[in-house]
């Protein structure tokens, strides 16, 4: 009995290129619009393929790049470079460049978060501020500072460590500059400019003398130590917390005489309140009559003491990021699971209180280290042992005392940074090659999912240490998802509004891939070309208006001095003209009948369809047997010049005007291809930089 032919009709080729493992999956929904293999190509908003689009030359430059908008209408390049900073305008010019203390090996986990005109930057040492002032336009970056009241103390978060957990603290006086002694030692050379609290009260240490000693500067009077003649001291013991019944001073009990006369002397707590004979001393264990009181000569050790959370000694954040109009601090050092939201409207206000605009600091209850908080609907945080989501709403406001971290997703995840969507966030597993999305399911009780965004991809992907995302624009009116391998390649993803999942294509070329950023619209990678045997750094912006990468147009002979003794490709008139080498001296020579060229680096885009959808009938006896393509018709749009196997389409047609480029046309092409395959590998692909779109490929297969 004989086998039917096998036709297959595709339009839509939005799921990419997918595993080599799964060509045979022709049960799953997915490989309906899959390919086999596709370089240097991209899927349209309608489902389409086309080549993708090149990358224009901004400027020359090795870092990472990041969009600053600090102004309106005003978009700045900034660029973070080994020991510095370098600002460039949206073209490119230099306008500003300043030292920073990261080296090389800090860029690719450097997190920077804009927010008005500065831009805040996480790394491993102190965070930095980059800064563009209002009117002068003039640059400076510097130490992020805790702002400071009025009363000289400190807009600082504190928080007792565990590390000096049953140390005491006691200081040589009340006021002035003072020496400070501990229990126990901990105190390192890092804690020079560290702000402490006593008794609720604020002392900066100045100079650290030892591992136990310091001396500091009183910010605010210290509270005093009293020895209280009181009816019976028993019941009473060193480290109680007690309060007078009147004027309601509290204190710590610092020492305890048991012997006539019974006394004890109290530390006490934030308030100057001076207490009362004759009231009563309340403590856990006992109560008694104070009948006489004195103020202490000495001082007491108390165990009633902080230190700022944030500083040189305990350590800087690791990430910033902002939501809800505050400054975002995680990946601490110091504390592992702590997340650190300073003041709404004051990024330079880090006082922990209970107001609702007041500071916080809250810790994740899972054994976790948050690498990231993503704002959103809600808050995600990011950690190496999954995603919590944290509610904001009118009923749970992003607030002291109501933050809750409900877990989303359990799973080792990357340290690289994830990137905000509209419906949630993308980001990357600890294989760093599992590409993951959090979604809103509209349901009260599990309003987020994590599913994986690159099941059939993952060949694709390898080491990858950058994401970002854009926006639909007029060239091109679709969200994608650009991730950077660490081999320098780039997998683009379209979002699929119609089907749920993300199509991706790999881009390679000439140029290595270092990192990229998306934002307002734009799209750019930080490359590296060999150049003359030298490797050079340059920026480059993508632009669906080019047919090469590291481009840029010229109106007279000269190029940039990147292109030096480099072989480029020119593009004049609309046409291709070959390649040319440049100059010692940048000439481009034999292309003075054009006004404007382009010179840039080619790169070859290729397909190779996938033909493994058996749709029942006859025709499925097919996959046990050798097959034969007998007809290929390739339909295609503005499309030019194209080769299908050893055939070349789209050129010049007899009579045609050959002084014109070729013309773009709509046509569909006919193509045979010769020999048996149980899969048949048929490859498309350019044969000169040019443009090309295949809208429908109908593929009729026979034994």
């Amino acid at each position: 009995m004989s086998i039917q032919d096998l036709i297959i009709r595709q339009r839509d080729f939005s799921a990419g290129e997918v595993e080599p493992d799964a060509v045979r999956r022709d049960d799953i929904e997915i490989m309906k619009s899959a390919v086999r293999r596709a370089r240097n190509l991209v899927s349209t908003h309608t489902g389409a393929l086309t080549r993708r689009p090149g990358r224009r030359l901004l400027f020359r430059d090795t870092g990472i790049v990041a969009d600053f908008k600090p102004f309106n209408d005003v978009t700045y390049k900034v660029v973070f470079t080994a020991g510095g900073v370098r600002v460039r305008s949206v073209g490119g010019t230099l306008l500003a460049s300043l030292s920073a203390p990261w080296g090389a090996a800090d860029l690719d986990s450097l997190v920077f978060e804009p927010m008005e005109n500065e831009m805040f930057v996480a790394w491993a040492g102190r965070t930095k501020v980059l800064k563009v002032t209002k009117g002068t336009r003039s640059w400076s970056i510097a130490d992020y500072v805790f702002d400071q009241g009025l009363d000289s103390t400190y807009r600082v978060p504190f928080y007792r460590f565990e590390d000096t957990i049953g140390i005491t603290m006691r200081p040589s006086a009340l006021t002035g500059n003072i020496d400070v002694v501990f229990s126990q030692a901990f105190l390192t050379a890092g804690h020079a400019g560290t702000v402490f609290r006593y008794s609720q009260r604020q002392i900066r240490c100045t100079t650290v003398t030892n591992g136990t000693t310091m001396r500091a500067q009183v910010l605010e009077e210290l509270p005093k130590t009293y020895r209280f003649t009181v009816t019976s001291s028993a019941g009473f013991a060193v480290g109680q917390i007690v309060e007078t019944d009147q004027t309601n001073v509290k204190g710590e009990v610092v020492s305890v005489d048991l012997l006539a006369p019974n006394s004890i002397a109290v530390a006490m707590l934030g308030s100057l309140t001076a207490p009362v004979e004759n009231e009563k001393l309340v403590g856990p264990t006992a109560v008694t009559k104070i009948e006489e009181i004195a103020s202490s000569s000495a001082i007491g050790a108390t165990l009633q003491w902080e230190e700022q959370f944030v500083s040189n000694a305990r350590g800087w954040p690791a990430s910033v990021s902002k939501d809800r109009q505050r400054l975002i601090m995680t990946n601490f050092d110091q504390k592992k699971n702590a997340i650190f939201w300073l003041a709404a409207g004051n990024n330079r206000d880090g006082l922990i209180g209970g107001d609702p605009d007041n500071a916080m600091v809250e810790s994740i209850s899972a054994e976790c280290q948050v690498f990231h908080v993503v704002g959103g609907y809600d808050e995600f945080a990011v950690t190496d042992r999954g995603i919590f989501y944290i509610p904001v709403s009118v009923g749970t406001p992003l607030q002291p005392g109501s933050v809750e971290f409900r877990p989303v997703f359990t799973s080792e995840i990357s340290r690289i940074r994830p990137v905000e969507v509209t419906e949630g966030l993308i980001f990357l597993d600890k294989s760093t090659t599992g590409l993951y999305a959090i979604s809103a399911t509209g349901q009260t009780a599990r309003p987020y999912i994590a599913n994986e965004i690159n099941r059939f991809h993952r060949h694709l992907f390898g080491g990858v240490k950058s994401l970002a995302v854009t926006s639909a624009t007029s060239e091109f009116p679709s969200r994608q998802i650009f991730a950077v391998n660490s081999d320098g390649s780039v997998v683009a993803g379209q979002f699929n509004a119609d089907r749920e999942y993300v199509g991706w294509f790999r881009w390679e070329g000439d140029g290595a891939v270092r990192s990229v950023a998306g934002a307002y619209g734009t799209v750019v990678f930080m490359s590296t070309y060999s150049f003359n045997g030298a490797e050079l750094g340059i920026a480059e912006e993508l632009d669906y208006s080019l047919l090469c990468d590291s481009a840029t147009t010229m109106t007279g002979t000269i190029a940039p001095d990147v292109y030096y003794g480099r072989e480029v490709d020119v593009f004049g008139g609309g046409f291709y003209l070959g390649k040319a080498v440049v100059g010692a001296g940048g000439e481009v020579s034999g292309f003075s009948d054009y006004p404007t060229i382009t010179i840039g680096i080619d790169f070859q885009h290729s397909l190779i369809p996938l033909f493994s959808n058996f749709d029942g009938g006859q025709a499925a006896g097919q996959g046990e047997q050798r097959r034969k393509i007998e007809k290929m018709m390739i339909t295609v749009r503005e499309t030019q010049e194209f080769q299908v196997g050893n055939r070349i389409f789209g050129s010049y047609r007899g009579g045609e005007d050959m002084s014109k480029p070729v013309p773009m046309r709509d046509d569909t092409y006919r193509y045979r291809e010769t020999g048996r395959s149980y899969d048949p590998v048929v490859e498309i692909s350019s044969t000169f930089p040019c443009a090309f779109k295949l809208i429908e490929l109908t593929t009729r297969i026979t034994v």
